[in-house]
């Protein structure tokens, strides 16, 4: 019985034995299988869970961060009102676990306490990271005055809003002229599927984004005429898209109708949708109908302008600044001679006249008896230079020699039109004299301004001269055949002092800032579209230039930069080219 029982014992033993074998097998055999599979899952698995958490499903492991969200929120809906044991008593959790997150949060800056009492409140660190809400494309101010304007057309509330997991967030608002428009607050949430803003946003989805969001979407009735089936909502989805705009008839609330578009990328994908909200009383189908078009219109506005704002982000994001040559104590004065193919820029208190061409290195091409005040196209190529009054011809190859003109101290901020001609300003009976000045001197006054002007450009056409007033942070406009010069632009003094002024081969304007550390891009209206970050905080002058003009140059001073700037501003003195459009940017 004993040896039968050990047999017995022994034929198990070795069935488990061959068993476990048999399963690593199987697991080796499957392993490929499984890796497959979960390359296979792996996209859906991670959609699932974010849509989990943007959701607020439970996730394993996040017990501890959603208590630390409740005592957030119990902070933010009261601040100043709690301290931590009344918190522990308001959320109903142990003391000790309140006392450690609050600690947490307080050393992260998400909490802090009252200077006068023990009580809490949200911390400075919120501020930071409010500045980034949705900071990539900053939707709400790119919307700001379409949603303005389409409110002032319909009389009605206009909203922006954007997709956050299942719901539309409302992002922005401009409030409607009558006294019971719609006043759905910011950051309110709406579902999807019954709403304008939410049908609009998801006819334009790529289509992949869009089938995993309806396999996970409830369709809740908020009222008798809410979509609930999904077939439904996919052909409505489809009307959608051939007309361009969404409506919600009292599917979401009763008594109110609503009218949305999308807000599309480049790719015409939604990031975004607007909408007009209204009763139904004053919001008729027929008004729906109406306003249709405009709506579109808008949408496209908004479209186009989320599109020009990415492409400069991700432009900026992109342009490499790069110096050339030598530092120089105030390098200024840049040049591009289109006829030569060259690049000529100056150290005004050297005095030095630097050459270069493109893919070669700068060439120091003369030294100046004295500082050098202007520097002008030269009518043979190269530049003329003005130096303590008397002039100069500088050419790559060439060398430098004294020319014989007008004596020229009296007047300054001197540039050239597309044909040639030389226009200067003369400080008069306190106002500043533009005008053109001949070859013997001769002064033809054709504005006059009421502040000093400090550099001028003229667009490519020769019919809009710029100037600009560094003290007072003012860009003038005047166009031929207008008497009066117009101001354009008022720079902010945060922004730094405008220093100098170029145009590109598109016609916009460009203005360096002088401790601004940047270079401004100015539109039609004067408004600053853009700023190009510079490593230098005294800018001195900038021009356009390279074999197919999208090469920016910058002139830059050392002098009057201080010590401990330099160390951070290394660049400063170097003249420092910047690609405006990379070849190999798509």
């Amino acid at each position: 019985m004993k040896n039968c029982a050990f047999v017995e014992y022994g034929s198990l033993a070795l069935r488990s034995i061959l068993k476990q074998n048999g399963a690593k097998a199987e697991r080796r055999r499957g392993g490929i299988m499984a890796e497959s599979k979960a390359s296979h899952e792996a996209e859906t698995s991670d959609l699932s869970k974010s849509d989990n958490i943007l959701q607020g499903k439970d996730v394993k492991g996040t017990a501890l961060l959603s208590k630390a969200c409740d005592i957030l929120d119990l902070v933010g809906a009261a601040p100043g009102q709690m301290t931590a044991k009344e918190l522990a008593q308001k959320a109903a959790l142990p003391q000790s676990t309140v006392y450690r997150i609050v600690a947490a949060l307080s050393a992260r800056g998400f909490l802090r306490t009252s200077q006068t009492s023990s009580k809490l409140l949200l911390g400075f660190h919120f501020l930071d990271l409010a500045q980034n809400v949705w900071a990539e494309q900053d939707l709400a101010t790119i919307a700001a005055e379409e949603l303005r304007r389409l409110k002032e057309i319909t009389g009605e509330t206009t909203y922006l809003g954007g997709l956050m997991g299942h719901e539309m967030v409302s992002l922005a608002r401009s409030l409607g002229t009558h006294a019971n428009s719609s006043t759905s607050d910011l950051g309110e949430t709406k579902p999807v599927h019954c709403t304008s803003q939410g049908k609009a946003l998801l006819a334009f989805l790529p289509s992949q984004q869009l089938d995993h969001l309806l396999s996970s979407l409830a369709l809740e009735p908020y009222t008798n005429h809410t979509i609930t089936d999904k077939y439904a909502l996919k052909l409505s989805l489809n009307i959608i898209r051939q007309r361009g705009f969404a409506v919600d008839d009292q599917e979401y609330v009763k008594g109110t109708r609503c009218i949305g578009v999308p807000i599309l990328d480049a790719n015409g994908n939604a990031v975004a949708a607007i909408s007009v909200s209204g009763p139904t009383y004053r919001m008729t189908k027929e008004r729906m109908e109406q306003l249709a078009p405009e709506i579109i219109e808008t949408g496209k506005a908004i479209s186009h302008l989320v599109q020009n704002h990415k492409s400069k982000m991700e432009h900026s994001s992109k342009v490499e600044v790069t110096a050339v040559g030598e530092a120089l104590f105030y390098g200024d004065k840049p040049l591009w001679i289109k006829q030569e193919g060259c690049m000529y820029w100056v150290d005004r208190l050297a005095p030095t006249v630097y050459a270069m061409k493109p893919d070669e290195e700068p060439r120091k091409i003369a030294i100046l008896p004295g500082p050098i005040d202007e520097v002008v196209p030269g009518l043979i190529g190269g530049i003329d230079i003005v130096c303590e009054g008397r002039w100069y011809h500088a050419q790559l190859n060439e060398g430098c020699h004294e020319i014989q003109r007008f004596y020229a101290r009296e007047f300054h901020s001197f540039c050239t039109d597309s044909h040639g001609t030389l226009w200067a300003c003369r400080k008069q009976k306190g106002h500043t004299k533009i005008g053109i000045l001949s070859e013997f001197g001769d002064f033809a006054m054709h504005w006059s301004v009421s502040l000093d002007v400090d550099a001028m450009a003229w667009n490519h056409s020769g019919t809009v001269l710029h100037a600009l007033s560094r003290d007072n942070g003012l860009i003038y406009q005047m166009r031929k055949g207008r008497e009066a010069a117009l101001v354009l632009s008022k720079i902010p003094k945060g922004s730094g002092n405008p220093c100098a002024l170029a145009m590109d081969k598109d016609n916009n304007v460009w203005v360096a800032l002088k401790d601004g550390w940047g270079i401004a891009r100015l539109s039609d209206t004067g408004e600053v579209e853009g700023v190009l970050p510079l490593p230098v905080p005294h800018p001195t002058g900038l021009t356009f230039g390279g074999p197919d003009g999208e090469d920016l140059y910058i002139t830059c001073a050392r002098l009057g930069v201080g010590r401990d700037v330099i160390l951070n501003a290394k660049l400063s003195g170097f003249t420092l080219r910047v690609r405006m459009s990379p070849k190999d940017e798509p």
